[in-house]
């Protein structure tokens, strides 16, 4: 292939990357109104190299996602599996929630719900019972961090 040093091009990149003067976007291509160099270098097309910068995207959630695990409709538009917990993590991860270690307080056993866990770098507290005035153990948090990999 032939190497172009793109250091002093100017404009877009879909000027010359249009399919006839150089390659443009292939067919399966994700829909996106972005320009090239937002996602691709010039020096290595793949892999990719968005990062999204909004507080939104925690951790290792800003970088190291294929786009599609988000944007599922190829589209820039995010579908949500659980749209009624946006911006929490139990928007993505509602689905992931285990309800045993998530105990409110026992006799009877009662436990948590997604909803009132929906943000889950908060602190998590089991009361001695269904008053929940006096807590009988703490988790400080955040217990879920995105680096972690065991959530």
């Amino acid at each position: 292939p032939a190497n172009f040093n793109h250091d002093l091009v100017t404009g877009s990149c879909s000027s010359c990357h249009n399919g006839t003067t150089a390659t443009g976007k292939p067919g399966g291509h994700f829909v996106t109104s972005l320009q090239c160099d937002e996602c691709h270098t010039t020096n290595l097309w793949i892999p990719l190299d968005f990062r999204h910068t909004s507080p939104l995207y925690p951790g290792d959630h800003s970088g190291n996602l294929l786009c599609t695990a988000c944007h599922k409709a190829n589209s820039e538009a995010v579908t949500w599996s659980a749209p009624a917990y946006v911006p929490d993590c139990a928007a993505c991860h509602a689905n992931d929630f285990k309800r045993d270690p998530h105990k409110k307080y026992e006799n009877p056993d009662t436990f948590y719900s997604v909803s009132e866990l929906r943000d889950c770098s908060g602190s998590c507290h089991m009361y001695t019972d269904s008053n929940m005035t006096t807590i009988k153990k703490n988790r400080p948090g955040p217990e879920h961090r995105v680096t972690n990999g065991n959530f």
